[in-house]
């Protein structure tokens, strides 16, 4: 849409629609008159007004006030009259303290209590106010029964919005399972409040405090207190880029050792936690009973004591899925030839590991290519953007996906590595690593693709075949005859049997058969 009027036709024709279940306006890409803009998209609230059918609608990274031009008002008889509505969601759109009292004002008439999802993340809610009128809004929400996700990054939330998340969260009828309150001016005191409610509740599932750096040692006590609790039922817990020391994490750790429920820790950007305090978190993963299945510990200025610390924990333990290292470049060739030992334990289940924007090199290339041989669980290994490696290492990289030293050696590669985190599509000395990422990705008969593109495209040996006892030998070439392989003859591709090209390269075996012209 090009104008107003193009705009408003949009939403109109979305508005008498009655499948479609999702609109998102995203605004990231939007450069220029913000009135104009607003324009648009008030014409374009206007016309879904009518809408009954949408169960998600988003407005994310607007740069002007939803409530101040207009738009939210346009919202309301949207908002208030279609009871098919489950996810709502204000992504760093701001709408501010007008806009939050006018948002709870709105939820109260909704006769149906439908919502599951609530996002208002980043739209400078209570900055004006110290949270009275965020605490409006929740103050609607406690009829919300249904309600699952709760995510109100970076706003102010207030001691009595706090109060009233405590509310919610005590409430005999909540099924609350997300609350995300990362930068949300958490202090001891509120975080008190919030941690007694959670003693009380059964439900909540994840819980993220990151970016709340007046939290102390002494707000953290009570929190540490419930994870160490047998009545924690909290399974994913981030407390990213906070002021946690040594001492802190050390009770962390404590808490942790007799948790059974945790499956998931992020602890990104707490370097002060010092690198004696990352070998204690090491040492969560060697606990049995443990269900730690996720750990970010990036951007933490971690080294190879960390790193060494890390697989000595995982040499043996069969729980962890991710482990996220990013941003770590005090770690050496020496740290990451440790960390690549993890793969040789046959019981490792991990399936992510995120080295990105840390200095990786052919050396620790060769020692994951090496390790991972006989690995069938990794499934992504991000290096980098664009992975940080010369012709050396992605040749390590090419003989683990595909062996080409025989067929038998193509088909015992590893062909569970799926990604590097960065598309090769295009990187020198990549091209072949991307060929066959892609092949893995087909899963059932990447096998089959990487002998044929490896041992039967030109003239190939037939070494294999010759001392094949004959009745092998005919299963084989059945196997073989149902292939297919893909020659290009200018711009027309044609496709051929990998029979033939078998029989092209032992022409003596076939009399003049093979002196037939492809």
């Amino acid at each position: 849409p090009r104008d107003a009027d193009e705009w408003g036709e949009l939403g109109w024709g979305i508005g008498r629609n009655t499948h479609i279940e999702t609109v998102e306006l995203d605004f990231i890409s939007w450069i220029g008159d913000e009135n104009k803009h607003a324009s648009f998209v008030r014409s374009f609230c206007q016309g879904i007004c009518q809408n009954r059918s949408l169960q998600r609608f988003a407005l994310k990274f607007c740069d002007f006030d939803l409530f101040d031009k207009g738009i939210l008002q346009e919202l309301v008889p949207f908002l208030v009259h279609n009871q098919c509505l489950r996810v709502l969601d204000f992504y760093f759109s701001p709408i501010e303290s007008g806009g939050a009292r006018l948002l709870g004002s709105t939820l109260e008439r909704r006769t149906n209590k439908s919502i599951e999802k609530f996002v208002l993340s980043g739209t400078e809610m209570g900055l004006d106010d110290e949270g009275e009128s965020v605490n409006a809004l929740l103050t609607s929400l406690k009829k919300y029964t249904h309600l699952k996700t709760l995510e109100l990054e970076t706003n102010e939330i207030g001691q009595v919005g706090c109060n009233t998340i405590s509310t919610l969260l005590t409430s005999t009828s909540s099924k609350l399972q997300k609350l995300d309150l990362r930068d949300s001016a958490i202090d001891n005191y509120k975080l008190a409040s919030l941690t007694s409610s959670l003693a009380k509740n059964t439900v909540l599932q994840e819980l993220d405090l990151g970016n709340n750096f007046s939290i102390t040692a002494t707000g953290w006590a009570p929190l540490l207190s419930l994870l160490r609790s047998p009545s924690c039922n909290l399974k994913n817990i981030s407390l990213n880029e906070n002021n946690i020391d040594y001492d802190m994490t050390v009770a962390l750790v404590a808490s942790l050792a007799d948790n059974h429920t945790l499956t998931k820790l992020s602890l990104c950007g707490n370097p002060s936690i010092t690198t004696p305090g990352f070998v204690a978190i090491s040492t969560l993963l060697q606990i049995q009973g443990t269900h730690l299945e996720h750990l970010d510990l990036g951007e933490n200025d971690l080294d190879d004591d960390v790193a060494v610390a890390l697989s000595n924990s995982l040499a043996n333990n069969c729980t962890l899925k991710t482990l996220i290292l990013n941003d770590n470049p005090s770690i050496t060739t020496t740290g990451f030839v440790a960390l690549s030992a993890i793969f040789q334990n046959p019981d490792t289940q991990l399936t992510f590991l995120d080295l990105t924007e840390n200095n990786i090199n052919d050396d620790s290339a060769i020692a994951f290519a090496t390790s991972l041989i006989n690995n069938d669980k990794l499934n992504t290994l991000s290096l980098g953007t664009p992975p940080p490696l010369t012709s050396t290492g992605w040749a390590a990289f090419s003989r683990l996906l595909c062996n080409a030293s025989s067929i038998n050696n193509t088909y015992l590669s590893n062909h569970t590595l799926l990604s590097f985190g960065y598309s090769l599509r295009h990187l020198p000395g990549a091209d072949k690593v991307h060929l066959c990422l892609e092949l893995n990705k087909r899963n059932e008969g990447c096998r089959s693709h990487k002998i044929i593109l490896t041992h039967f495209i030109g003239r190939f040996s037939m070494e294999p075949f010759a001392k094949m006892k004959v009745g092998l030998l005919v299963h084989v070439l059945a196997w073989i005859s149902k292939l297919r392989v893909e020659c290009r003859n200018g711009s027309c591709c044609i496709s051929q049997s990998a029979l033939f090209h078998f029989f092209r390269s032992e022409p003596s075996l076939f009399g003049q058969l093979g002196k037939i012209n492809a």
